[in-house]
């Protein structure tokens, strides 16, 4: 699975739109699909597939990167040099937040209005992810690294005066509230412990098991554990 940048260029007149892509083949199945159907939420690039037509339009992979290499900020270099000239289809200039000041008439949907069918498929109200899709989502952000420049912007934006807190005085709430909790192992042997963390020092437990166990009052179904409940004692 190559991983990198690329261009898709206009033969006639050599313009192009610059992007990375941990998938360079899915990439490109995902941009001609969505430019033959009419849906590229680029709509210099969309307006220029329709007059010129997919024969004009071509893949090319610019640059590979290895798994350790920062893509996002491989592409806001390319960004950063061609956005804005007129031969780049490319709007966004920032490839962590690709349309940052898409208002007006910059915004691919400018002057259209979404279908009731549109409307519908956006609207997750009482919808829920199916197992299979769960374990796509899990597989897909398994071991994936948060990109240096996301990092950093994140960072920026909580220190200083954008954290919520500056130049604030933090309220006192007091000592922390421990809860005692009654642990019933496999056997039916009923165990007090003074608080959650008592509890897990005693077993060696780690604090999602115990939040888990302790939300759904059910017993564990895994572990060396498997069997016990843990439940609050009532003050």
């Amino acid at each position: 699975m190559a991983r990198g940048i690329y261009k898709i260029i206009n033969v006639v007149n050599n313009k192009f739109y610059v992007g990375s892509a941990v998938d360079l083949k899915r990439r490109k199945t995902r941009h001609f699909s969505e430019l033959r159907t009419g849906k590229h939420n680029n709509r210099h690039l969309q307006a220029a597939w329709l007059k010129y037509g997919e024969q004009a339009f071509v893949f090319v992979v610019v640059e590979e990167l290895g798994q350790d290499a920062d893509l996002l900020a491989a592409e806001n270099r390319w960004l950063q040099e061609h956005v804005g000239k007129d031969y780049c289809y490319n709007i966004g200039v920032d490839a962590v937040a690709p349309t940052l000041g898409w208002s007006g008439e910059k915004s691919p949907t400018w002057g259209r209005k979404r279908t009731p069918e549109e409307l519908a498929a956006q609207n997750w109200s009482g919808r829920k992810h199916t197992a299979e899709a769960k374990e796509r989502i899990r597989l897909a952000l398994r071991g994936r690294p948060t990109p240096a420049v996301v990092r950093a912007k994140i960072s920026a934006a909580l220190s200083g005066e954008g954290n919520f807190w500056y130049g604030k005085q933090r309220p006192d709430h007091g000592a922390k509230v421990s809860k005692a909790v009654e642990v019933c192992d496999a056997t039916g042997s009923v165990t007090l412990y003074p608080s959650i963390q008592a509890l897990r020092e005693a077993l060696g437990v780690k604090p999602p098991t115990v939040n888990r166990a302790l939300k759904s009052g059910k017993p564990l179904t895994r572990g060396p554990l498997k069997g016990w409940a843990f439940k609050y004692v009532d003050a």
